[in-house]
């Protein structure tokens, strides 16, 4: 930490979340691929006494290099957190070199819902109660009315954004960040958890994948040594597969907030509160159309009665 303090920073300015979902997966990258290169690769496999002499060589002025590279690439890294997700979601552009891979992953998740499908039909007369339980969860982290990503994660997401308030006529994408500001202290702090294993998960995967690409050109020349960016690479893997069962925890923890506390930004909006369900739904079109600035409304939002005055002194 006394490097850290060399630098200007301290505890109070490195947040749980700066340190893990940004920082970690950073210094795992420069640490495997500056290992490599004081070891002697690409010229020679990897040498313990050759890094030792070369870190020796550098010793603390190295150090403190590593470490603020590791700490300015976790800030510059910080306001791309949503890009890196829609990344691995497959939100790819139309053309270009992921053009290919991305039709071939849509065609995929299309094939294993398809299959899904064709098993919830088929299983209503079927005696496999465990097939019957396992049917349509896995057919619930698919979207109804969207075009498949290629991505099970991107899938997964998708699915709880389309289905969360959707029972009252709300748009999950435009009532979260709104929903976000009202919403208790200790409510915030678990959406928080949930939305930083999410992301944890999704930089590690993209790092050990980075990881794995980088090692293998500096090792490329020494087949034994190969062993270690194919480590990297199933890294890489299981942490896509920790993302996509946080992104489930993510989705079941996003649609519950929205189911419990979607009342309180009317409130919070000093919007009259509905009488019942069906009044609520007609609130909330309103308010979607105000929100997509799709106005002006044929009928106005109406506003709860404000507070009385108190009586002069």
């Amino acid at each position: 930490m006394s490097q850290l303090g060399s630098l200007g920073f301290t505890d109070a300015d490195l947040t749980p979340r700066l340190k893990f979902v940004n920082i970690l997966p950073s210094v795992v990258f420069l640490m495997t691929v500056g290992a490599l290169w004081l070891g002697g690769a690409p010229a020679q496999p990897p040498a313990f006494t050759v890094l030792k002499e070369n870190v020796e060589d550098i010793n603390w002025p190295g150090a403190l290099v590593l470490t603020a590279s590791a700490l300015v690439i976790g800030l510059l890294l910080q306001p791309l957190e949503l890009a890196s997700i829609r990344f691995l979601e497959g939100y790819w552009k139309a053309s270009g070199p992921l053009q290919q891979l991305g039709e071939r992953g849509r065609w995929i998740q299309q094939r294993r819902k398809d299959r899904l499908v064709w098993l919830e039909e088929e299983l209503s007369q079927s005696a496999y109660e465990e097939l019957v339980e396992h049917v349509p969860r896995e057919l619930a982290s698919f979207p109804d009315g969207q075009q498949v990503l290629p991505t099970a994660l991107g899938n997964r997401l998708r699915a709880a954004e389309e289905r969360a308030g959707k029972a009252y006529s709300l748009d999950a994408t435009l009532t979260w960040p709104r929903l976000y500001f009202v919403l208790p202290p200790d409510v915030l702090r678990f959406v928080s958890q949930s939305r930083n294993e999410l992301d944890t998960a999704v930089r590690l995967c993209l790092s050990f994948a980075l990881t794995s690409l980088v090692s293998a050109a500096l090792l490329l020349r020494h087949p034994v040594w190969l062993a270690l960016p194919l480590g990297f690479a199933l890294l890489s893997g299981l942490a896509y597969r920790a993302a996509v069962h946080a992104a489930q925890a993510y989705g079941v923890t996003f649609t519950s907030v929205i189911d419990v506390y979607r009342l309180r930004l009317l409130k919070e909006m000093s919007v009259k509160m509905p009488a019942d369900s069906d009044d609520e739904i007609a609130i909330n079109d309103k308010l979607r159309l105000l929100w997509e600035r799709e106005g002006p409304l044929e009928e106005p939002v109406p506003y709860a009665a404000g507070e009385p005055s108190p009586p002069a002194a």
